[in-house]
């Protein structure tokens, strides 16, 4: 499997804050006539993350310098999910081609459910069955992830929430309701899906839904064309520094970078 950033403090990649930089390709150019100047290149633009963590145990400490260790520094790329972007792409519109559904399955985008949040949609199941839109996102499947949507339905259907083979069945109301779930779904091919499931007959309007890399509760991040994994992501540094203000309770801070456009 492809090596991807670990869950350092437990049940998360990063802690807040977190500054993530977008930097633009630029080449240095000179004029006929000898003036020097930075030229904005059409591609190549990267980004990067400063992540800092605090009040790490020594086990928790270990798992980073162990990971960065693993990398040789800044030699080896590695998957990394962008804690400040939605792991979905297309949140709020399930008629893309990223997302796989069901032939029974009618999508219809509605206008905004909630007053500038979010675009909404429904989805009706016609077939004979349960019908299912799905999404998969090329992540490692042994560490847990979080999956959420807002939802309601006028006739009080159920809605399943899948990450993996992990399931949460949620029986919904005619009110607006965040229904959360969080799992490791493990196995051996190395990738996530994300599903919604309606059973035979039923209805339900769905807004905001998202997915996070780790057991957190999620902050919805509305998404289009772009998934937030980063496959070929890196360290800047060779480095890794860990420092210690009281025993047994550590810091490190690590920068990663990543094409933009890949």
């Amino acid at each position: 499997m492809i090596p991807s950033f670990p869950l350092v403090a437990t049940t998360c990649s990063v802690q807040l804050p977190v500054q993530r930089s977008w930097r633009p390709a630029q080449a240095l150019v000179t004029t006929p006539g000898g003036i020097w100047y930075l030229r904005t290149l059409p591609s190549g633009e990267s980004c990067e993350w400063k992540l800092q963590f605090a009040g790490l145990t020594w086990a928790e400490a270990q798992t980073l310098r162990d990971f960065h260790r693993e990398m040789a520094g800044a030699h080896h790329c590695f998957r990394f999910c962008d804690p400040m972007r939605n792991l979905l792409a297309w949140s709020e519109d399930l008629t893309q081609s990223v997302w796989s559904a069901s032939s029974g399955l009618a999508v219809a985008l509605n206008e905004n459910p909630l007053p500038g949040v979010a675009q909404g949609l429904r989805v009706v199941n016609t077939s004979t069955g349960e019908a299912v839109a799905s999404q998969v996102i090329g992540c490692s499947p042994n560490f847990a992830y979080s999956f959420a949507v807002n939802a309601r339905s006028s006739t009080n259907s159920t809605l399943g929430l899948l990450i993996g083979g992990a399931r949460s069945d949620v029986q919904l109301t005619t009110q607006w309701q965040l229904y959360r779930t969080s799992a490791a779904p493990g196995g051996g091919v190395d990738q996530v899906t994300f599903a919604i499931a309606i059973p035979f007959g039923g209805e339900a309007e769905l807004t905001c839904i998202e997915a996070d890399f780790g057991d957190v509760m999620p902050e919805y991040k509305r998404s289009e064309g772009r998934t937030g994994l980063f496959t070929k992501a890196r360290f800047k540094d060779d480095a890794l520094a860990l420092s210690s203000s009281e025993k047994d309770v550590f810091s490190a801070e690590v920068t990663v970078v990543a094409n933009a456009q890949e």
